[in-house]
């Protein structure tokens, strides 16, 4: 009983190499509609009364505003630049008033290698779908058709649009200390194709849809490490039995030195590479315009949230002290025994790799608004953004076999199982405002100015180091009016191909998004500086303090065709 009792706390030391998967990426309010069009960017996403503003992307933004439209052509393109400095400072211990080190510093002298190292963000990352491509950078299109029939008579407008209403990424070094908890991260709802349709219920009131089909995709890769206690524990085991040879008795009971010397806290523990999609992913957008006067209008729209299950492979990586610990649950008879007592593995290997599967539900949204145009020169809108985030409590990676990590981490409680990984986020749905002005000093040009203040959905509790705390959006754009009248009815195939070489006007728009100052202090997440070796959520700067500082611009450029 004494050696069952010893084997099960020597064996809970050694489970959290498991968690440095645990917190891979958390981009709750960033995310969303960031790559929808110049035109809606550069209001402050305040278009949802403003049609004019958004565009044919109004199959995104609301469907009912087609009716306003007539017959035109938007494609837009989109580009990324990130500046991400995340900067680690060892805490001091409120109860001890020393710096907190994993087993009382037993390591490398009690100091963290990465304290008082910056982090740097080094590059986007987006990996193209299907063909899943990787490439070094964030770039992204969108296009919108509106298309109303001729005739005074009709009532009906129609639309198509290609866009992506979720999508980020990001990439650091290997050797930077952000790749603990992302090396590499890309998610991705892409609408390939998004058919709409509008009915005008009188000369100022109309109702939309539209049915987004698109696919769905998760690309992470992570290093792994483990300031923990108990896996610093075993290590302090490994050196303190170095020699600690019983002939026969050690050899039949626990050799020397226990579990082949253990495992340090500061060294990297492993890696994980998961890329899963899903090809057929579906939603629904609802709208609804009320425009009584020239000078205000009444949008609202909801966004129906969109359940996806992806698919792909996965390979976990061993560190060599991972695999020497596995690989001394099986040097003797009481260890062989005890590891097939626990379910846990006995013969280490370097990797595993398989077919993964996510299941998660991206979230609904509702977005109301109005415009006001006070002076015919001016226009000014506003929205009220809702966002479900708490559809997506937690994220669940299923794996086709048990996982070596996963076994080791059901005796501290851990209730995924072993073949299945439950990180659960705490996200909190949202209310926020955005606001959007046009000026018009002349026929052909308007300047365009937004800003949209979104409030983080991750508590500062399970704040984690990709996570994102209140962004401060800023937009300037300008639409540009090139040709004065509609195309003609283009002449074949030919004719179209010359036409859409001219566009009728042009947006451009340039955006500035500050994610605020954020600071973690000692031991306050849960998915990041925990010192609470029973958490099972990833804590890979344990002891540490944390500061993040970010910023983004996006520059994004649309055409119109009108006919």
């Amino acid at each position: 009983m004494k050696n069952k009792t010893l084997f099960i706390l020597l064996f809970i030391c050694i489970i959290s190499p498991v968690l440095p998967i645990s917190n891979p990426v958390v981009y709750a309010g960033l995310i969303e509609q960031l790559a929808t069009g110049a035109g809606p960017l550069s209001l402050g996403n305040a278009v949802t009364a403003y049609p004019g503003g958004s565009g044919a992307m109004a199959v995104h933004y609301n469907p009912a505003g087609l009716s306003r439209l007539g017959t035109r052509f938007d494609n837009g393109l989109a580009f990324a630049v990130t500046e991400r400095t995340v900067r680690f400072t060892q805490a001091i211990d409120p109860e001890t008033g020393e710096l907190w080190a994993p087993f009382g510093g037993w390591f490398n002298e009690g100091i963290d290698p990465i304290a008082g190292v910056e982090g740097k963000q080094q590059s986007g990352y987006m990996v193209i779908p299907i063909i899943d491509y990787e490439i070094p950078y964030l770039a992204g299109a969108a296009m919108g058709i509106s298309y109303q029939p001729p005739g005074q008579d009709s009532n009906w407008t129609f639309g198509f649009g290609q866009y992506a209403p979720f999508a980020v990424g990001l990439k650091n070094h290997s050797g930077d200390p952000l790749s603990y908890l992302g090396r590499k991260a890309f998610f991705l709802r892409m609408i390939l194709a998004a058919p709409a349709v509008s009915y005008k219920l009188s000369d100022t009131m109309s109702v939309g849809a539209s049915v987004g089909l698109g696919v769905t995709l998760f690309s992470f890769g992570t290093n792994m490490r483990t300031p923990n206690t108990m896996v610093a524990l075993t290590g302090a085991l490994g050196e303190a039995t170095e020699g600690l040879e019983i002939p026969i008795l050690s050899e039949l009971t626990l050799p020397p030195p226990w579990f082949n010397g253990g495992m340090t806290p500061y060294e990297k523990a492993g890696s994980l590479e998961v890329l899963v999609e899903d090809y057929f992913t579906t939603s629904y957008n609802l709208g609804f315009l009320w425009e009584p006067t020239p000078w205000f209008a009444f949008g609202v729209c909801y966004q129906s949230e969109s359940e996806t299950t992806m698919e792909g492979d996965y390979k976990f990586t061993y560190g060599n002290e991972f695999q020497r610990t596995v690989a001394w649950l099986g040097r003797s008879p009481l260890t062989v025994i005890t590891a097939g007592m626990f379910d846990l593995p006995y013969e280490a290997v370097p990797f595993q790799k398989g077919t993964a599967t996510v299941s998660m539900t991206w979230p609904a949204r509702f977005q109301l608004g109005i415009k006001l145009r006070p002076i015919k020169k001016v226009t000014f809108t506003c929205d009220a953004h809702w966002t479900d985030w708490e559809a997506w409590p937690e994220l669940k990676i299923d794996f086709d076999q048990k996982i070596q990590l996963f076994r080791f981490a059901r005796l501290m409680g851990y209730q995924g199982g072993p073949k299945a990984m439950v990180v659960p986020w705490g996200f909190e749905n949202t209310w926020h405002l955005s606001y959007g002005l046009e000026i018009r000093p002349i026929d052909k040009i308007a300047l365009r100015f937004g800003y949209e203040p979104r409030p983080t959905s991750v508590p500062h509790e399970q704040f984690g180091a990709m996570s994102l705390n209140d962004l401060e959006i800023y937009s300037v754009g300008i639409n540009i009016v090139v040709e004065d009248h509609p195309k003609p009815k283009p002449h074949g195939m030919h004719g179209l191909m010359k036409q859409i070489q001219h566009p009728t006007e042009i947006d451009i728009s340039a955006t500035y998004i500050i994610n605020t100052d954020k600071h973690v202090g000692f031991n306050e997440s849960t998915n990041l500086n925990s010192t609470d070796f029973t958490k099972i959520v990833y804590n890979p700067y344990a002891g540490l303090e944390v500061d993040q500082e970010m910023s983004i611009w996006m520059f994004q450029l649309n055409q119109v065709f009108r006919w």
